[in-house]
């Protein structure tokens, strides 16, 4: 909110496609050890350490080839006229450094919520706090990624220094071992990137085509429901591992887990219906002043997906946790394929209509193809009777 006050629409839209540029660098990070490794943790806590040591490792050694390779292709081959957007992309590339060094994984795996929660509010305080003290007007727009960069530092340090005891004491890397969870983890990895094309090809695709003003305007109204949907990201963060811990071993608890994940999720979605569809206008005014109220018009399309998207993690999130990432990697591979083809249909005629038409298509479409795997995989659990599944 506040860079978007401050930088403008035009140097907002330049950070917010320099951003959404590294996340899919993160996502080459990231090789969907994450997710395995926070699936491993909960399920096989006896070596907890090992996955710790190899996906660590892994994971550094692959952000630092990253930065080196990206930053000389940049500035050898010239990728973009604009000199500034050049800088910014290269100072958000930065911030992989920092993903790879966050062990978030390992704790929600343990499941330490507690320390998990500390490290995003230090995140969080040392994003606003350097972002406040650095950026003040539209010129200093360089700076914004810094301050990320700088936060994830001090959440990655955080962590780091609350490992249990003695848990690094036998650090040995097994090459052969790590390429065995990647070949595991694909999945995970294939699909984390696939979700990224269709949550970051609309922005990339508007910067071609429209001005970085509209871009501006669209990226505030995006990250505008992200705060909408934290709610249900949170939820789906912690009860992953809990779903993971107790699948194949507590059917009743198992059963107990779901339908809370699922009757949670309704609530948000209906929450974000009734209060924050009829008051989009205000809450734009609010968060980002009467210079981005253009973006209200498509804030509601974007609302409606939001509240679908909720219902769509409730029912993705216990598949993964089950062992079904297959399933999920065929949905999100042909949701992605209808993503990007309407995005390019859409926005060079409708610009950033175009693209919150694409995603509400999209999310609906990717629900819609998960319901009925969800019942046949799920569905004799969400059958148990209620007599032995009403105490959470």
């Amino acid at each position: 909110m506040y860079l978007a006050r401050f930088l403008g629409q035009s140097e907002f839209g330049k950070f917010s496609y320099a951003q959404t540029l590294t996340m899919y660098g993160a996502l080459l990070v990231d090789l969907g050890l994450n997710v395995y490794g926070n699936r491993s943790v909960a399920s096989n806590p006896k070596h907890a350490g090992r996955y710790l040591i190899n996906i660590g490792s892994l994971q550094i050694f692959t952000g630092l080839l990253l930065i080196i390779i990206v930053t000389t292709i940049i500035y050898t081959f010239k990728i973009w006229l604009d000199s500034e957007l050049q800088v910014l992309v290269a100072i958000s590339l930065l911030w992989v450094l920092p993903f790879a060094l966050n062990i978030e994984w390992f704790f929600l795996g343990s499941q330490k919520m507690d320390v998990v929660a500390f490290g995003r509010l230090i995140q969080q305080c040392a994003i606003i706090f350097i972002t406040y003290l650095l950026v003040k007007g539209p010129e200093q727009v360089v700076y914004a990624p810094i301050a990320r960069v700088a936060g994830g530092m001090a959440s990655a340090l955080w962590l780091f220094f609350r490992l249990p005891k003695g848990i690094l004491q036998d650090f040995r890397i097994h090459l052969s071992e790590a390429a065995g969870y990647l070949r595991t983890s694909k999945w995970f990895w294939l699909s984390a990137f696939l979700v990224q094309v269709y949550n970051g090809a609309d922005i990339v695709i508007l910067q071609l085509f429209r001005p970085a003003g509209e871009v501006g305007l669209y990226s505030a109204g995006f990250r505008l429901i992200g705060l909408f949907v934290a709610a249900i990201v949170l939820l789906n963060m912690v009860m992953f591992p809990m779903l993971a811990a107790e699948y194949g071993k507590n059917a009743v608890m198992f059963a107990k887990l779901l339908r809370l994940h699922l009757l949670t999720a309704v609530g948000i979605a209906f929450m974000l219906l009734v209060v924050a569809l009829p008051t989009a206008s205000l809450l734009v005014n609010i968060s980002y002043g009467s210079q981005y109220l253009g973006s209200v018009s498509f804030l509601r399309i974007l609302i409606i997906a939001a509240s679908v998207l909720t219902l769509n993690g409730a029912i993705a999130q216990p598949l993964l946790a089950s062992g079904y990432e297959v399933a999920v990697f065929k949905q999100i591979s042909f949701t992605a394929l209808v993503n990007v083809v309407l995005n390019l249909i859409l926005i060079p005629h409708f610009g950033a209509y175009g693209a919150a038409l694409t995603y509400l298509i999209s999310v609906i479409f990717a629900t819609a193809w998960l319901i009925p795997i969800y019942y046949k995989r799920m569905g004799d659990y969400l059958l148990l009777p209620l007599s032995i599944t009403d105490q959470i």
